[in-house]
């Protein structure tokens, strides 16, 4: 239970190797490359030169965009699992080795065409409807105009003007027109809520003066390249949007059942997203024109393991050397905890990793999570919940580890909350209480013993704060550092044990005796850093000031209490809520309101119990001892986003 013990490799082999090295290496997941790039800086490692290959991150970035448009694209029209169901399935697993010969046998180049063709067929037919219905809608102002268009343009003798006109102008359009072109035919087509359609028709002669009246009316042309009449054309146009239609769903019936292609490029695309990744991770590497050179972390019982892995491709082709983790590196980390403290790896990992010479706080840290999480949330009832729904998704659905540990966090979370409430008696609140007419046993009746609770929470924080200046001894003693833990924890320790002392009549006197014999420790020894007297002793006074900061930790903890008579407190104004409502109908509002509300108050006072939980580890207990800045240690694997590739045989 602790920061695994990390070493450096370095490995020199064949150019010529290099890709069938890193596949294994893939296979192994067990190193982190570091980046020599910066090296090529230095004029002793001139004679080397990048490894990356951008043609072949280029050409691999260009596949998979390939496959994955055809992905995309098929994923329109698959019915796939989705939502419980899938994550009921889980991914299939497949060995690298499955996965090599399955691609073999593929022609994704080929189904990428078919399904490139088929969605640019499918693209122009639905343009072309598009294109179809805007022709309709501007025809259909003129559906009631009866005549072929190539009519209008056989006329000789006579001009004609087709468009609209606004509204509010017609009558006096209509008057004017009539008066001043002699020879002359207006017919309204239409009349929409803003324009009019006309068509006027006058001889040629008269032409130019008709014009002139329509411009003064605001009249606007109308286009048409058609020959037939408009309701021609909008009949072949709606016989030809049925046909677009019947061929659109013909296509989408035919892809739908193209399962087998979306199958086949699942794989596919898992293989070119592996191979692009060891396209990428060259860019870590250096070379000559013979020999690639690799640099990464690894940890130190896997040495062997990597050596027989790189054995077995370069036989006795390659130099590799081991070193120890030097002062200055940053060495990325890895932590390894039993089954209970490895869900609450995350709880660190969002304050921040551990640096390498330090401790792992995690199993400390979850122990007290535990504990204070439950006490916040504090109803049983909820914590039943909790406990049956994780439990059930952890049975029944297959989950990705990360998301597996995030159950199992609030599946032991759930264990707490069930536990102090059952100590403080509150299942749903009080809903035995008021609907059963028995209230549940408990230990500590929250609301008639706030006082004892609220002590018990400062004890736990009084704890909580000595725990964590422990951990923070242990620290310097591990590293020698003995009269640092003197002044810096064992000072502390005497200081607020004298307190604490004090508030005891028996041991008064020793506590004042301690607290004296702590605060002089402390002036004399915070400030020691500093170059001159004043400065020493400026320091220490201010270092016992930090008492004052130890003051605002224990009140801290009172959100024990708080967060609990929240809980509590809901919970039983919902039960109120559904007892005062009249006769029947709270057989039948009743239950709605108790699911909803308890949900309700169940997932608030969760997020508020893992928020402040997690507090009182960042800022009470972390900062006694705790530096962090650790890098979590990614190792180079396959990248799964389909099927789970796996480095060994998965049975079914």
């Amino acid at each position: 239970m602790a920061i695994v013990k990390m070493n450096k490799f370095t490995l020199f082999a064949f150019q010529n190797e290099k890709e069938t090295l890193l596949k294994n290496l893939q296979k192994f997941e067990g190193v982190e490359f570091v980046n020599l790039q910066s090296k090529l800086e230095n004029d002793e490692f001139s004679f080397l030169k990048s490894a990356v290959e951008e043609k072949d991150i280029l050409q691999r970035e260009n596949e998979l965009s390939k496959i994955k448009f055809s992905l995309d694209f098929l994923n329109n029209y698959i019915d796939e699992e989705k939502g419980l169901q899938a994550l009921k399935k889980g991914k299939k697993s497949i060995t690298f080795e499955e996965l090599e010969n399955s691609i073999k046998g593929i022609d994704w180049i080929s189904i990428y065409e078919d399904l490139k063709n088929k969605e640019e067929n499918q693209n122009a037919l639905s343009n072309e409807k598009t294109k179809l219905e805007s022709e309709i809608e501007a025809l259909l102002p003129w559906v009631s105009f009866n005549c072929p268009f190539k009519d209008l343009r056989s006329l000789k003798y006579t001009s004609y003007f087709i468009g609209t006109i606004p509204n509010n102008l017609k009558d006096s359009f209509v008057e004017e027109f009539n008066n001043e072109v002699g020879f002359s035919y207006v017919e309204l087509i239409n009349e929409g809520k803003e324009e009019v359609y006309i068509l006027a028709l006058v001889i040629k002669e008269l032409e130019e003066n008709a014009f002139e009246i329509l411009k003064k009316y605001g009249f606007s042309k109308a286009n048409f390249n058609y020959d037939e009449s408009p309701k021609d054309i909008i009949k072949a146009c709606e016989d030809r949007i049925s046909k677009i239609n019947n061929e659109r769903e013909t296509n989408i019936k035919s892809l739908k059942e193209m399962n087998d292609y979306y199958e086949k490029m699942k794989l596919v695309y898992e293989y070119y997203s592996n191979y692009l990744e060891r396209a990428k991770v060259t860019e870590n590497f250096l070379k000559t024109k013979e020999i690639v050179v690799i640099e990464g972390w690894n940890t130190l019982s896997s040495n062997s393991e990597l050596e027989e892995v790189i054995k077995n491709i370069a036989k006795e082709n390659y130099y590799l050397e081991f070193k120890e983790v030097e002062e200055n590196d940053k060495v990325p980390i890895l932590l390894k905890n039993n089954g209970f403290v490895e869900p609450f790896e995350s709880i660190t990992e969002m304050y921040s990793m551990p640096k390498y010479k330090e401790i792992d706080p995690t199993p400390v840290m979850s122990l007290f999570y535990f504990v204070f999480f439950g006490m916040m949330l504090s109803d049983a009832g909820y914590g039943v919940v909790m406990v049956i729904a994780t439990a059930l998704a952890l049975k029944l659905l297959k989950l990705e580890k990360a998301t597996k540990n995030f159950m199992k966090l609030f599946l032991y979370l759930g264990i707490s909350t069930v536990i102090w409430g059952a100590i403080y008696g509150g299942w749903f609140g009080d809903a035995p209480a008021q609907f059963l007419g028995k209230p549940a046993p408990y230990l500590i009746s929250v609301s008639d013993e706030i006082m004892k609770v609220f002590g018990m929470a400062i004890a736990f924080g009084v704890v909580h704060i000595i725990v964590g200046l422990a951990m923070k001894a242990y620290i310097l003693i591990r590293d020698k550092k003995y009269l640092d833990a003197l002044f810096d924890v064992g000072f502390w320790y005497i200081s607020l044990g004298g307190i604490f002392m004090m508030f005891v009549e028996s041991l008064s006197s020793t506590g004042k005796i301690l607290t004296i014999i702590g605060f002089v420790g402390l002036v004399l020894t915070q400030g020691r850093d500093a170059p001159t007297i004043g400065g020493k002793i400026g320091g220490g006074i201010y270092g016992l000031y930090g008492i004052t900061s130890y003051i605002g930790d224990f009140v801290s903890y009172s959100r024990l209490l708080a967060l609990g008579l929240a809980t509590g407190f809901i919970a039983n104004a919902f039960n109120l809520m559904i007892n005062l409502i009249p006769g029947a109908a709270k057989f039948i509002v009743g239950p709605i309101i108790f699911i909803v509300g308890h949900l309700f108050n169940l997932g608030i006072n969760a997020l508020g119990s893992y928020v402040h939980s997690s507090r009182l580890q960042y800022l009470e207990f972390f900062n006694k001892f705790y530096e962090g800045g650790g890098k979590k240690f990614t190792p180079f694997k396959s990248q799964s986003k389909f099927v789970n590739v796996t480095n060994k045989k998965v049975n079914a």
